[in-house]
């Protein structure tokens, strides 16, 4: 009887594991930006730089991520003094990134399996990828160096 008895406590803490973990398994993965709304205007590329340089992510199911800036050390970011770590409160995604003197929290709501950034009514909207799409890192640089030349930088 003691046998059945903790077979089925075992059982009921295991179905309590799993649901709270908050269905993490649903998000984990690499996700990166496709496009924005901006005033019902989709795009995808600013100043000629694709939306997916600015933002890629991996999301472990554990709760830890890897910010995948291509401009940082992207083998090791946390050589580049990044970490970052993820959860799901209140039917939102919360990836929080944590820079050498910086912590970014960035909240996410789930539209159709797509993470949605909204910030002031325009979104930027990501989708899970198998492997983040190529970047020609010196490309990205070049386009930064010219948008900052053109304010005076």
């Amino acid at each position: 009887m003691k046998r059945i008895v903790s077979l089925l406590l075992l059982s009921v803490m295991f179905v309590f594991c799993l649901t709270g973990c908050g269905g993490r398994e649903k998000y984990a993965g690499k996700w990166e930006a496709k496009e924005m709304n901006v005033n019902g205007n989709v795009i995808d590329s600013l100043s000629g730089v694709p939306l997916n340089v600015m933002m890629r992510f991996q999301l472990n199911d554990s709760g830890s991520a890897e910010w995948a800036s291509p401009l940082s050390n992207v083998k090791d970011p946390s050589l580049d003094g990044i970490t970052a770590s993820w959860k799901i409160k209140d039917g939102k995604i919360i990836l929080t990134v944590n820079m050498k003197d910086e912590k970014n929290v960035i909240e996410f709501t789930d539209e159709d399996g797509r993470l949605v950034y909204d910030r002031n009514g325009s979104k930027l909207y990501l989708d899970r990828v198998d492997d983040y799409s190529p970047v020609d890192s010196q490309a990205i640089l070049n386009s930064f160096n010219s948008v900052g030349s053109m304010f005076g930088g």
